[in-house]
């Protein structure tokens, strides 16, 4: 961090609290209820600080870790589970990445200042959101701009300074219309150099990204809405440390059609339908933005264009039967993803020496119903079940085979009050997620090879849950533990020919604990704890890439337009690690425990007008999360966390 943005930082807090001390105080709001099973936030409430992405926003909450590559495509991790073993929807669109390795995971397409709020689900709690969602669903989501004729208009406009990679944010929310009808268009570009860790080492992550949405809503009727929405997000130029190559571009453009309509027929309450299409065509090199390896004096350039298209969409109906609110619909999912590895010639032209997605279209339709049923004195009983049609085959092998699978998922959740203080939640529950296009058919350079044999994971959930909700504390504690038959386990190959996946059965348990507790009209204490262990119940050894005990301990102060906080993120040493040699694992190393102190505060001059600042990694450590990459040829990396980072956010709304 240069000094002149610390001095900066360090006169704009002195500036706000002198002129605040003359100030009343005023109370603020009692803490809400939490849970550490479900949390919802605002976007930009979630993270004081700006993120990089949707993956990065979402370590914000207690219980999502997150795998690094680069400066960009922040991997989320629930429970233990990753990947496609999370249900990962933006506003109502599927996206899955263009890259076999993960440099553009779902949340990579998510420019946090375009959506109004994210849920996040954790373990599997409802059948609504599609198949699979066996470690949690998170929900990106936008809201109508609430526009009338008092106020025709909104709009926001902001904009961010990051010292360490001397990242600029830039972005806009603006929406015009009534209560009849509104556009809106929201806009937000990045651009960022490579940020320096703690130790003072420069780490490849610069990237440039520009996201683009336009939605468009008109009440055709009383109670009947019809919207529509073109969303583009152009990446270019990202480094990635924790992998053999980088990508001079990543583009994704999803369109969307939206039908809401309300009724008095019991058994039509609301009915939704909703359409989507999403493409995704995706570059990495090794030559463009690095130096190519050389083999007898020659360079090997090497490049992968891969593309990866999804059409889906769901009917989702709420009806009222006897006393039962029931949602019930069908959804369907259609996603086709291609993928080769070229070798450039000498003379500029590409050949073709390998298949990484061999033209691989998965189908999956859903039918669904969940139902809840009030039961007296606050207690609740919600129970759902699906199930799914799964159709897999592929345009590029000689041997195309179509697979099908008849998958089956339920759950059920009694929710009871104890007492006027208490509140005890139980859910049994089994989800079932297919395998996806890489675990089943990637072909790799360095042996990593895809298994088209695998069977589907089943994963049988027990959680129990208890709040408690004061009201100046609030806390809550769950414990679950997860039997799965049929684990999708990536090995790292070195006791075969190489990386690929197997079937084996496994556990996962753990606990999350989530409290608030407002000290005061001004201060309220924020503290999270998680913590997951997993193991292979076959050869009763650790699971790889499981993170290790993490809790945050937070003080938020609040006095009429000034707010400020100081944050402690501390993780333990992770130990129980799979490790290649030991067990054909992915873990690279046991990764030491650290803890970083993270500032932050704010002024609101007038109800249009705001600023922010703080510094993250006060005490610049240097340290990774335990979570590593694998590249193409089977090696694994941690990538380090930046260092010490002074902030600025400017905002202005009208």
């Amino acid at each position: 961090m240069q000094p002149k943005y610390s001095s900066l930082a360090l006169a704009i807090m002195s500036a706000i609290a002198g002129q605040v001390m003359a100030e009343e105080v005023l109370e603020v709001s009692k803490p809400l209820p939490v849970s550490s099973v479900e949390v919802t936030a605002d976007t930009e409430l979630l993270q004081a600080s700006p993120s990089s992405d949707g993956g990065d926003l979402l370590r914000a909450v207690n219980g999502v870790s997150g795998s690094r590559m680069g400066g960009r495509g922040i991997d989320p991790v629930i429970r233990g589970q990753k990947q496609n073993q999370l249900n990962i929807v933006l506003d109502g669109a599927y996206l899955y990445g263009g890259c076999p390795n993960r440099m553009d995971p779902p949340t990579t397409y998510t420019a946090a200042e375009s959506y109004d709020r994210v849920t996040v689900i954790k373990g599997n709690r409802s059948v609504i959101y599609g198949p699979g969602g066996t470690g949690g669903t998170v929900l990106f989501e936008r809201e109508r701009p609430g526009l009338d004729a008092d106020k025709p208009y909104r709009g926001q406009v902001s904009a961010a300074y990051s010292s360490n990679s001397e990242t600029t944010n830039l972005s806009a929310d603006l929406a015009a219309g009534s209560d009849s009808g509104y556009l809106r268009f929201v806009t937000e570009s990045a651009d960022a150099d490579n940020y320096d860790d703690g130790n003072g080492d420069d780490v490849r992550t610069s990237y440039e990204t520009k996201s683009n949405a336009l939605m468009v809503g008109a009440k055709v009727a009383d109670t009947t809405w019809l919207e529509a929405s073109y969303e583009q997000v152009n990446e270019e130029d990202v480094l990635f440390p924790g992998a053999g190559m980088d990508s001079p571009y990543s583009d994704a453009e999803t369109l969307r059609l939206k039908l809401d309509h309300a009724s008095d027929h019991p058994l039509f309450q609301r009915v939704r339908a909703e359409l989507y299409r999403s493409d995704i065509n995706h570059l990495m090199d090794n030559y463009s933005l690095r130096a190519a390896p050389v083999m007898m004096g020659m360079p090997m350039q090497m490049a992968a264009p891969t593309s990866s298209d999804t059409l889906g969409g769901r009917i989702l109906i709420e009806s009222w039967l006897g006393g039962h609110q029931i949602q019930w619909g069908v959804d369907h999912q259609d996603n086709t993803r291609d993928g080769s590895r070229l070798r450039v010639n000498m003379d500029g032209s590409t050949t073709e020496v390998g298949v990484l997605w061999p033209d691989v279209n998965i189908r999956q339709t859903g039918l669904f119903g969940e139902v809840k049923r009030w039961t007296g004195q606050g207690n609740l009983i919600t129970a759902g079940m699906r199930y799914d049609y799964v159709q897999v085959d592929t345009k590029r092998l000689a041997d195309n085979e179509t697979i099908d699978e008849n998958n089956l998922s339920g759950f059920v959740t009694w929710t009871q009050r104890l007492n006027g203080q208490y509140r005890m939640e139980s859910t049994i529950s089994r989800s079932v997620r297919t395998a996806d296009a890489t675990e089943r058919y990637i072909s790799g350079s360095g042996g990593w090879s895809g298994n088209p044999a695998l069977d589907p994971e089943k994963h049988h959930q027990l959680e129990l849950v208890l709040l408690s909700e004061q009201a100046d504390l609030s806390w809550s504690l769950a414990g679950y533990y997860n039997r799965v038959d049929d684990y999708i386990n990536r090995t790292a190959g070195l006791n075969e020919t190489g990386t690929s996946y197997e079937n084996i059965d496994a556990a996962l348990m753990g606990i999350d604990f989530d409290l608030a507790w407002q000290l005061t009209p001004t201060l309220q204490l924020r503290n999270g704890v998680s913590w997951v262990k997993g193991r292979n119940l076959d050869d009763n050894t650790d699971l790889s890439q499981i993170p290790p005990l993490t809790a945050t301990l937070a003080l938020d102060y609040r006095r009429d337009a000034l707010r400020a906080g100081v944050e402690w993120e501390v993780a333990a040493q992770q130990g129980d690690v799979c490790l290649a040699a030991d067990c054909d694992g992915l873990d690279v190393r046991k990764t030491p425990g650290y803890g970083v102190v993270n500032l932050n505060a704010g002024y609101d001059f007038n109800p249009s007008v705001s600023v922010g600042a703080g510094i993250n990694n006060l005490f610049d450590k240097a340290y990774a999360y335990h979570l590593n990459r694998e590249d193409a040829l089977g090696n694994t990396a941690q990538v380090n966390e930046p260092g010490r980072t002074a902030w600025l956010r400017l905002t202005a709304r009208f």
